[in-house]
């Protein structure tokens, strides 16, 4: 949520636009739940775009709103104000289609991926987590998948 809070206060300040994504990897769904609802909390409207990388959970947009939906409620119960601010149905979109045979199992499209960000930028990715969320955004992007502004990757590092 503290990543949220940190772009909204970007935002408020002039230094970036408003993203219109927030593209991160979904392991067990704390971060896409977390940034839903502190994105909300810090007034923006970008949305998020998770990328499936486990098989084990249920990770679908329902499942991960209703994990936002227990944190507010969570933070609520402690005193904190977050009223107006629980994401609706459209604030979390999921991908799936670059989970690969499963958890741990490299992609060929992530290992491309993995690749050509430390060619070309001399960014690490890692083949479980990252490569393929920023696979997914690679392809999602050429195809038009991402309209309607700037696009913001959370680099994760994976399961940290």
């Amino acid at each position: 949520m503290e990543i949220a809070l940190e772009l909204g206060a970007q935002v408020e300040a002039g230094e970036l636009p408003e993203p219109a994504w927030l593209v991160t990897p979904v392991g067990s769904g704390g971060t896409t739940a977390g940034l839903a609802l502190g994105l909300r909390l810090a007034g923006l409207r970008t949305r998020v775009l998770g990328v499936v990388v486990n098989d084990t959970l249920r990770l679908d947009s329902r499942a991960l709103l209703a994990l936002a939906r227990r944190s507010a409620a969570l933070l609520r119960a402690r005193g904190a104000d977050v009223t107006g601010a629980v994401p609706g149905p459209d604030a979390v979109r999921v991908e799936t289609a670059w989970l690969g045979d499963g958890y741990a199992h490299p992609t060929a499209a992530g290992d491309r991926t993995l690749a050509l960000a430390s060619a070309r930028t001399g960014l690490t990715l890692e083949r479980t987590y990252t490569a393929k969320a920023f696979a997914a955004l690679l392809e999602l992007d050429a195809r038009g998948g991402l309209a309607g502004g700037p696009v913001v990757f959370l680099q994760t590092h994976g399961p940290r």
